[in-house]
C-alpha cells in the first residue's frame, strides 16, 4: 500500500469543500483506482489520506496535490525469513 499525505488548511468553508471534492474526483478522471480515502482533523487544518496500490498513482496523486507519499511501516521493518 502506498499512502498519500495531503495538509488541506483551508479555513473557508468553500475553498476547503473545492478542494476536498478536487481531491475525491482527480483520481476518476486520471483513471487511478485509490483503495481508502481518510482524514483528520489537526491543528493546522485537515490532513487528507489516500491509499493507492500501485506506487506510480501514489507519486502522481501526491504531485498534483502538493502532498507526499508517506513510508509505510511495514516497509520499515526487516523482511522475515
Amino acid at each position: 500500500m502506498f499512502p498519500v499525505e495531503i495538509p488541506i488548511g483551508e479555513r473557508d468553508e468553500d475553498a476547503l469543500t473545492a478542494r476536498m471534492a478536487a481531491i475525491r474526483q482527480w483520481p476518476d478522471h486520471h483513471g487511478f483506482e485509490p483503495t481508502t480515502f481518510d482524514y483528520t482533523f489537526t491543528a493546522r487544518g485537515i490532513l487528507f489520506w489516500v491509499d493507492f496500490s500501485v506506487e506510480a498513482e501514489a507519486a502522481v496523486f501526491a504531485k498534483e496535490f502538493r502532498g507526499r507519499v508517506v513510508e509505510t511501516l511495514a516497509a520499515m521493518s526487516p523482511q522475515a525469513d
